[in-house]
């Protein structure tokens, strides 16, 4: 039998209040999840419990994270400069975490912002920091 993990992506607002922390923790135990994929607005995470998060400060302070169970060891973490984008692999399965406002403010810009990231994700090459 195949292992099996749940990824889930999450966009809320104001989750850096400790009610907001406390319901990300419930949602994360009651629903078992693995791995969480967030826009955020902030990296502080300590107050959830069995989890830890990787994130990705931007130069305009635009942040996404991805949050998994401690038993989850996230491999090749790779992070753009904008904040915006994120990839790492487990188990031989890259994941990522794309930050998306970007393209609803700027639809001219939708095809060369796909086009740049399959290019570097594809090719192996990704800016680090």
């Amino acid at each position: 039998m195949a292992d099996v993990y749940k990824i889930a992506t999450l966009n809320v607002n104001g989750m850096a209040s400790g009610v907001g922390m406390r319901m990300l923790d419930e949602f994360l135990h009651k629903q078992e999840i693995d791995i969480l994929l967030q826009e955020v607005t902030h990296t502080e995470f300590d107050m959830i419990r069995g989890y830890m998060a990787h994130t990705n400060v931007g130069i305009h302070n635009r942040v996404t994270a991805m949050i998994t169970r401690e038993r989850v060891t996230l491999t090749n973490i790779m992070r753009l400069l904008s904040g915006r984008r994120m990839a790492a692999c487990y188990r031989g399965v890259w994941i990522v975490n794309i930050y998306a406002r970007l393209l609803a403010q700027h639809t001219g810009r939708r095809g060369k912002t796909f086009t740049t990231w399959n290019s570097l994700f594809s090719c192996g090459h990704f800016p680090q920091r």
